[in-house]
């Protein structure tokens, strides 16, 4: 059972250069009904096989949940293995997507494809011991060879920089600190998980939030996207020397009425699992809130950079448009339109 991803489309109205409104409109559907009625330990096999990406966090959010429902609490050492699995995942989507994904001006170097292929299968057995600094070595090497993409990456946001113009934006990060509204709005609210925000916010999340640095133009969340793989594998190298699981990457809580929740912080930003078990302990609710949801909230992060935004006219701006979406990463391919009303 797979996803097959369409694409997240961004209607851009242009008016002297400038955008006079986004629509966002996202063919995502709800899967939570595939959830229902089944054993929680099912549905976390059932998540990692039917999200494309990112499935790790998912199952594991999925397993979490429905731990949390029947009050079980990871130990230290499941904890780790658990944070591994999410960090080595969450590092390989991030460069998959830096270099698959990226708008650019060219296609992306036979090179840089063997070194994305070196890095994936290192990170791939991480999770089992045996070997493990040699696998390190041979991943910081194919990251240090992919270090000419991210610097071609910038370079042509750089050269572009002059000719946009991003509208302001105050940081609003979404963190573990949050999950408890989440959690209480999720449960609460059905519609909640299809947009996502809280008491007036409608925050942000993946690396830019990881890294304390939203708000920014393309150039600066480049920039914190490439430090965010960083800290990711430091992260890594830290749990294989015997650390402890990092703070707000996974968490889980349930309550006396049957709802389990988990909060995975995965490549793309915070996800959120909230399950109700019925009498019989199999699943009566299940509902999912993923970060494109927060990040492509109408009134969201994306939206309100773009409104007001000197963005140009035409392909330039079309590819502008793409190219923030692409530093917010959303769970399905973005693909911007632009109308010039001008031209109306």
């Amino acid at each position: 059972m797979s996803a097959v991803p369409a694409n997240l489309l961004l209607r851009a109205k242009l008016r002297g250069g400038f955008v006079a409104d986004i629509d966002i409109v996202s063919p995502r559907a709800d899967p939570s009904p595939v959830f229902i009625g089944l054993a929680p330990a099912e549905a976390a096999t059932i998540a990692g096989r039917l999200f494309s990406l990112c499935p790790m966090a998912q199952s594991l959010a999925a397993q979490a949940a429905g731990e949390a429902a029947f009050g079980f609490e990871a130990g230290a050492s499941q904890r780790r293995e658990r944070a591994l699995k999410l960090l080595c995942e969450r590092l390989g989507e991030m460069l998959r997507a830096s270099l698959l994904d990226w708008p650019g001006d060219a296609p992306p170097a036979p090179q840089d494809i063997s070194r994305l292929r070196l890095a994936l299968k290192a990170l791939r057995d991480f999770p089992q011991t045996d070997g493990a600094l040699e696998r390190i070595d041979a991943l910081a090497a194919a990251l240090l060879g992919l270090d000419d993409m991210f610097v071609r990456q910038q370079a042509e946001v750089l050269a572009d920089e002059s000719n946009w113009e991003l509208a302001a934006l105050g940081p609003d990060c979404l963190g573990a600190a949050d999950d408890a509204a989440v959690f209480e709005a999720m449960t609460r609210d059905t519609v909640f998980s299809r947009a996502p925000a809280l008491p007036g916010r409608c925050a942000e999340t993946g690396a830019a939030a990881r890294q304390q640095a939203p708000g920014g133009g393309l150039a600066s969340r480049l920039a914190a996207r490439r430090v965010d793989m960083a800290a990711t594998l430091d992260g890594i190298r830290a749990l294989l020397a015997g650390g402890a699981a990092p703070d707000g990457l996974l968490g889980a809580q349930g309550d006396a009425s049957g709802w389990g929740f988990a909060a995975v912080d995965s490549a793309r930003g915070r996800l959120y699992h909230a399950l109700r078990l019925d009498s019989a302990g199999r699943i009566a609710d299940y509902r999912i809130v993923a970060p494109t949801e927060w990040n492509f909230h109408p009134e969201g992060p994306f939206a309100r950079l773009l409104r007001g935004a000197r963005i140009g006219a035409g392909a330039a701006a079309k590819r502008r448009i793409e190219r923030l979406a692409f530093v917010f990463d959303p769970c399905i391919r973005a693909c911007a339109e632009v109308l010039d009303e001008d031209d109306a």
